[in-house]
């Protein structure tokens, strides 16, 4: 008996082993291929935006993105072509599930719609999700691993593709002089609220801004396509607080957004970011 438990032990060191270097060699893995997307979106020949295509496109904009320019864009501020931005925060995986702590940064691009997402969700101290959310060449995939090793999710497709544009589309509050980079087609609503389409191919991506009297954007809603359980995708009303407002580089941003989808049952608040920095003018990812 003292023999085999013996055996059994180290069996089970062993397993251990292998299990340890299997994910040690997983979240090698992903994160080279994070950083070869980062590379790859920042290398692209996307042209910066500032004070000159603002100026020359002010006048078509809507009154209240013309408010919001004029409060996010301090005068002096420079021409940025990318992004790079950190958060800590909270993300639930489904209604009534537990918060769990997150911790990502993002790389954009800011004349044509591109982004890298990469985020470690801890569920417990020796559990986690790793996350890669990308949009290049107009084309979206969200890839998720558990332990950065076992594949839960690797999604990709028309419906992929119009959510990761809306999401670029509510991000630019992070890099303002993308409402004049060409690729937003603008529509006033009211004092308060303009709407936004980007213009590209493929499904649309539409959202509603809505603005306080300063300028500030304080709402984001619009239509994205929610993965069900068997699988297919249904369109679901989709929303974005902006709170917070802070400077980062001379820019006024939020520094802290809440993301929500609202379903048959009720609304569903999923996600809940702190900016901690940004940085505009990235070469390379850090």
């Amino acid at each position: 008996m003292v023999q085999f438990a013996k055996v059994a032990a180290l069996l089970l060191s062993f397993a251990l082993a292998v299990l340890a270097v299997t994910v040690w060699v997983g979240r090698w893995r992903f994160r080279t291929l994070v950083s070869k997307d980062v590379s790859a979106l920042l290398a692209s020949t996307a042209p910066a935006v500032g004070p000159e295509q603002f100026a020359a496109a002010q006048s078509a904009l809507p009154e209240p993105v013309r408010r919001y320019v004029h409060y996010a864009i301090p005068s002096g501020t420079p021409a940025i072509r990318t992004v790079q931005l950190s958060h800590d925060g909270f993300f639930r995986l489904k209604p009534g599930a537990p918060w769990l702590p997150v911790r990502g940064e993002q790389y954009f691009t800011v004349s044509h719609p591109g982004f890298v997402w990469n985020a470690s969700i801890r569920m417990t101290p020796f559990l986690w999700i790793e996350a890669r959310d990308r949009l290049f060449e107009d084309r979206g995939n969200m890839l998720v691993k558990l332990a950065s090793t076992f594949t839960v999710a690797d999604a990709s497709g028309p419906e992929i593709d119009q959510g990761s544009s809306l999401r670029w589309l509510a991000e630019t509050a992070w890099f303002p002089y993308a409402v004049v980079s060409g690729n937003i087609r603008w529509e006033s609503i009211d004092a308060h609220s303009a709407r936004a389409t980007l213009v590209q191919d493929g499904l649309p991506a539409t959202a509603v801004f809505e603005f306080d009297a300063e300028g500030k954007p304080t709402l984001l809603h619009g239509q994205r396509y929610f993965a069900t359980d068997n699988e297919h995708s249904k369109l679901l009303p989709w929303s974005g607080r902006y709170l917070e407002y802070r400077e980062f580089a001379g820019f006024r941003v939020p520094s802290y957004v809440e993301v929500s989808w609202q379903m048959p049952e009720g609304e569903f608040t999923y996600a809940k970011f702190r900016v901690t920095d940004i940085r505009y003018n990235v070469a390379s990812p850090r």
